[in-house]
């Protein structure tokens, strides 16, 4: 017989992003335990777009719709018993971003949530905090996505401070990336960009004296695997620790190389090799900016954190 402690809720988060469509299903229990069941992204790049000519294209619209649709077709197919879709900064940003998100909506027959930066930024913190142990120490919880960087400093208990910033991977790369490889002056604007965001709440993050740092999001998941292709960095629960030395070694090759060269390096995707770049000297430059010597890359984030949320316990102990 199931008891309520073990009944599970099978969840679907469509996560309408800058870079992406990311459908994830999962089995979600009570206690905070997430399962996988299936997961779906498409590529579609709003921030690229959204940087270049600040708001989206009706035909690039339209086909984001027609993705939010098929989606939720996958989500159905695979018996998902709620749908969520929540939208990030490219619907936030862009003029047409509210038009977009209600068209969406219709489509889905669900209204889509437009979060806030703050908000997402907690979303994300509460991932972390129950993917990965913190016991009583502060962490920096970061999740570097296509249109933004989100910030906050917490506990296990809570979060005292959060930020978002616009430095997210395809806006940068959409408005100041024209060369293959990079163009060393685009690298430095890029991390000058970076530090100045960053600047303005060193301090603050510095006096919380933060043990963890923690990073979610697609560009520091692929960074991560091609440190780990490499023989690099070290596995802990939920997450893979990687230097400060790594990252900036990684931000190099990867700034040194053609297209063509990019799509030979092991454990690098095909379709986040143009971006994948822009994404790591963003990292370096954060970690740089912020005196950090190691990263915790999560494999929990902004769509387990609404599922968290969807279930009520948002905040608390680590899960699995």
């Amino acid at each position: 017989m199931r008891t309520r402690s073990d009944a599970k809720l099978r969840v679907a988060v469509l996560d309408l992003g800058s870079t992406s469509f990311h459908l994830l299903v999962a089995d979600a229990s009570p206690t905070g335990r997430i399962e996988r069941v299936t997961r779906e992204r498409v590529m579609l790049r709003l921030g690229s777009t959204i940087a270049a000519e600040g708001e989206i294209p009706k035909a690039i619209a339209a086909r984001a719709v027609e993705c939010a649709r098929e989606l939720k077709a996958v989500a159905d197919a695979h018996g998902a018993e709620r749908l969520i879709p929540v939208a990030t900064a490219a619907l936030r940003d862009a003029r047409n971003g509210a038009a977009l998100a209600q068209s969406i909506s219709r489509a889905l027959g669900i209204p889509v949530r437009v979060l806030s930066g703050l908000e997402e930024a907690r979303l994300i913190f509460g991932a972390f905090r129950r993917r990965i142990p913190l016991g009583n120490a502060t962490a920096l919880g970061m999740d570097l996505g296509g249109g933004s960087l989100e910030l906050a400093v917490g506990d296990d208990s809570e979060v005292y401070w959060e930020t978002t910033l616009p430095l997210g991977v395809a806006r940068l790369h959409g408005e100041l990336v024209d060369h293959d490889p990079m163009k060393r002056r685009v690298r430095k604007e890029i991390e000058e960009r970076v530090e100045s965001a960053v600047a303005p709440h060193r301090k603050r993050i510095r006096s919380r004296a933060p043990k963890h740092q923690l990073i979610s999001g697609g560009t520091a998941r692929a960074l991560a695997r091609i440190v780990e292709e490499g023989g690099g960095g070290r596995t802990v629960k939920g997450a893979l620790r990687v230097t400060a030395e790594e990252i900036d070694r990684l931000a190099d090759r990867l700034t040194e190389a053609t297209h063509a060269e990019l799509l030979r390096i092991p454990g690098l995707k095909r379709n986040r090799a143009d971006l994948l770049p822009t994404g790591a000297v963003v990292i370096d430059a954060v970690m740089r900016s912020l005196e950090l010597s190691e990263l915790l890359i999560c494999d929990w984030g902004l769509r387990e954190g609404v599922i968290l949320e969807t279930l009520g316990i948002l905040s608390g102990r680590s899960g699995g």
